[in-house]
C-alpha cells in the first residue's frame, strides 16, 4: 500500500505577522493597567484585528501606551465585569 504524501500548508506569514503585533499591543496594554486583574486579555481577539488594520504601521507598545484608557467600544470586552467610570476615556 503506498504511503499516503504527507502535505502541509505554506506559512501564513502575513496572519504570523498580525498576531504578533496584536500579543505585543495586548501585553503592552496589561503591563501598563493598574488593575490587569479586572483585564480580559480575550477581548484583544475581538479588538486586536481591528487595531492591526488601523495601525499596523506603528509600533504597537508605543500605541498602547497613547491610546491606554481609549478603548472607546471594545472596553465591554476588555473589562467585561466592569461598569464604566467617569474617568473612563469614551473615545
Amino acid at each position: 500500500m503506498p504511503e499516503a504524501e504527507e502535505t502541509t500548508a505554506p506559512p501564513n506569514l502575513a496572519l504570523k505577522e498580525a498576531l504578533a503585533w496584536i500579543s505585543k499591543f495586548a501585553h503592552a496594554w496589561k503591563a501598563i493597567e493598574p488593575a490587569p486583574g479586572s483585564l480580559s486579555i480575550d477581548g484583544f481577539i475581538i479588538w486586536g484585528p481591528v487595531l492591526y488594520e488601523k495601525h499596523r504601521h506603528e509600533d504597537p507598545v508605543l500605541l498602547a501606551g497613547r491610546l491606554f484608557g481609549n478603548s472607546g467600544h471594545y472596553f465591554k470586552y476588555l473589562y467585561p465585569g466592569r461598569q464604566r467610570s467617569s474617568n473612563d476615556a469614551r473615545s
